[in-house]
């Protein structure tokens, strides 16, 4: 269970100093999120049957221990006069972020077996893992980091004329970032990543001063607000994920080690029997462990580029404002933002090899690892500069003057970027959601699939008064845009792609090649499906490439991309249309001889389905990964245990049903 709890304080103190107003605030918040199960420790157990999972049990490998907290202080003195057009504004901000951070995989072990007969014979796992504290006295290690920054700001808004205002500013921002004491693996530091070596208590040099400029104008073309132009543009400072730079500390082994196996081979310090509890498994007589004194090096560290800089938006804006005839309200607004610098994740274990063709017309860079150890260790840098986002929206809305008030809006979005934003730990960020042709230390940029090309806007309210002491108010809200599901995330595009480790960087995120035609697809070499038990064929090689074909020809995005590579994201969701209802009854009361108001209300979301069960239901896709590839041969994947032969089906989901929700509301005028 994910609990969520936040505590926030604020406080503001005004003082007046002869033309100049002053405010000193101060702010603090705690976020703390830990994640719990019910039941006592146990360890994860996978027991398999001819290679696939035949039983599960214990709870999931990443909630023992698992932990988020930050507290943030905030301190801003600002100030603010006028001066005949001028009207300035200025402060001083200082912000400390104290980040901790739990985060065991395979807190309370973690048991993989060939067999139900292995498991109850308590023979050797096939794959092990296990996280465990270098305290000393078995409690658990919490990494942790602060980071702080002092900014500077000055604003000064402009009335040029009555008709014209300009406004012009700039922040400084100074980030500190403090030592990793205590994280400095030797044993790490020893290892030659193709002829480098990097330390794991590595930071970003401090006092790297920022500036960021930004301006702004509102010009009332006619002085009667009847046609404005307004608009601006800025360069903004982002920030890292805290929790990345965490993990610099959690994955170092320093504080907390974690041993894993995939296969028997790879066993280095052993193979533990089954015990229920991690202070068992460690006493095993058939594991020998580095001591904690003397951590072995990790074999996912997080190392951070001391040469990081905060990822930056220079973001752009302009809108028309215009009064139509019949009182009718249109804006047009474009909007374009590009990013700098922004955050990404590579694998240092991994280096190019060379290109090599996997298939007629499917070229790739190869990748194998980078040290004589097999040791992974993912880099936190900046991607390049090519990753964008911008808009155009066209809306009109009226107000009449017996309660109703109609509005809709168009917007057209388009975005580019290196990543989706998924995985709050950095090997999720490496590997999730980063699908490229040539693996995931190529920063290549994609559709951003969280953006929507195209979103319809669309609401009506009417409100009445009666009776004196009655009002009673109806909203229907339509949004139709293109989204649904892929992989069990809500998303607006998606991306195909291959399952299994083509180009050695061992990711599942490889962007599908499309076959330019039907006789170079007869090329490929296909495996056959296969009974594990009898061996009988079940799925022929030809009847794959017949499938994949037909499948191409089926989905609207492949075949316009034969001969092409899948891009990512480039494959659009269908439209979604969803109507929402709110329906408020309020009793005006007199209390005290104001008005006071008791409101009754019901919201109806995606009122369509209410209507009727195939109304507002989502679409998702029923596999994206349409081809494996192992050992040099394709095999056509299924949805499920049928042949894939449809690219989307309905989702059966709370997510595509109706839900009503009641409420009471006393509202004190």
């Amino acid at each position: 269970m994910q609990e969520q709890n936040f505590t926030s304080i604020a406080s503001e103190w005004n003082s007046k100093w002869g033309a100049i107003n002053n405010a000193l605030r101060f702010t603090y918040s705690y976020q703390n999120e830990p994640r719990t199960y019910e039941g006592g420790t146990f360890p994860t157990v996978d027991i398999l049957d001819q290679g696939s999972l035949y039983a599960s049990f214990g709870p999931d490998p990443f909630t023992e221990g698992n932990l988020r907290q930050v507290k943030t202080f905030v301190i801003t003195d600002e100030f603010n006069f006028s001066s005949g057009i001028h009207n300035f504004m200025g402060g001083i901000q200082f912000e400390s972020n104290k980040a901790v951070n739990g985060f065991m995989q395979a807190g309370s072990g973690y048991y993989v077996y060939s067999s139900w007969d292995d498991f109850v014979n308590n023979r050797a796992p096939a794959a092990f893992g296990v996280t465990y504290s270098n305290t000393g006295d078995g409690s658990q290690f919490l990494a942790n980091m602060k980071y702080q920054q002092l900014s500077f700001y000055l604003q000064d808004q402009m009335n040029i004329t009555d008709n014209f205002r300009l406004t012009a500013g700039v922040r400084f921002e100074l980030p500190i970032y403090p030592e990793l004491k205590n994280n400095y693996n030797k044993n790490f530091a020893q290892i030659d990543f193709d002829g480098y070596h990097y330390a794991t208590d590595q930071l970003p040099s401090s006092y790297q001063l920022t500036a960021s400029p930004r301006i702004g104008f509102n010009w009332d073309l006619t002085g009667e607000r009847k046609y404005v132009l307004r608009g601006g543009s800025g360069y903004f400072i982002g920030r890292l994920p805290f929790v990345w730079l965490v993990s610099a500390v959690g994955n170092a082994n320093c504080g907390q080690s974690t041993y894993y196996y995939n296969e028997q081979k790879d066993a280095k310090y052993g193979q533990p029997s089954f015990h229920t509890s991690v202070a068992d498994m460690l006493k095993d007589p058939n594991l020998n462990l580095p001591a904690a004194t003397d951590p072995a090096a990790p074999s996912g560290a997080t190392i951070i580029d001391r040469d990081l800089k905060m990822n930056a938006t220079w973001k752009s804006s302009l809108a028309f404002d215009a009064k139509l005839p019949g009182d009718i309200d249109f804006t047009l607004e474009g909007i374009f933002s590009k990013e700098f610098n922004p955050a990404t994740v590579t694998n240092l274990g991994r280096k190019f090899k060379g290109e090599q063709e996997i298939a007629p017309g499917d070229v790739r860079r190869m990748f194998e690892y980078s040290n004589a150890n097999k040791t992974d260790a993912y880099y936190i840098t900046n991607a390049g500069n090519s990753a964008y986002y911008y808009s155009l929206t066209a809306s009109l809305a009226k107000t009449f003057d017996f309660g109703l008030h109609l509005s809709a809006s168009y917007t057209r979005s388009y975005a580019k970027s290196y990543g989706d934003g998924i995985g709050d730990q950095v090997n999720s960020a490496y590997y999730n959601n980063r699908y490229s042709v040539n693996g995931n230390n190529d920063t290549e940029t994609g559709y951003g699939t969280y953006v929507s090309p195209n979103r319809v806007l669309a609401s009506a309210a009417y409100r009445i008064k009666y009776a004196k002491n009655f009002a009673s108010s109806l909203s229907l809200i339509y949004e139709g845009m293109n989204m649904g599901y892929a992989g069990g995330y809500s998303a607006a595009r998606y991306s195909y792609t291959f399952t299994g480790n083509i180009v050695g960087d061992y990711g599942s995120n490889n962007l599908l090649y499309i076959p330019a035609s039907r006789e170079a697809l007869d090329k490929w070499n296909f495996a056959d499906y296969t009974d594990s038990k009898t061996g009988e064929v079940t799925y022929s090689a030809k009847e794959q490439r017949d499938d994949f074909w037909a499948y191409i020809n089926e989905d609207s995005y492949l075949k316009g991309r034969k001969g092409k590579y899948a891009e990512r994201g480039g494959a659009i969701m269908p439209w979604h249309h969803q109507l929402d209802l709110k329906f408020n009854q309020d009793f005006f009361l007199n209390v005290g001889g104001k008005r006071n108001t008791l409101q009754f209300g019901v919201d109806i979301k995606n009122f369509l389905n209410l209507l009727n069960s195939d109304w507002g239901i989502y679409k998702t896709v029923n596999n994206t990964s349409l081809l494996s590839y192992k050992g040099g041969a394709y095999q056509f994947q299924k949805n499920g245990g049928k042949k894939l032969t449809d690219t989307y089906s309905n989702l059966n989901s709370f997510n595509s049903t109706y839900s009503i929700q009641f409420s009471v509301r006393y509202i004190f005028n």
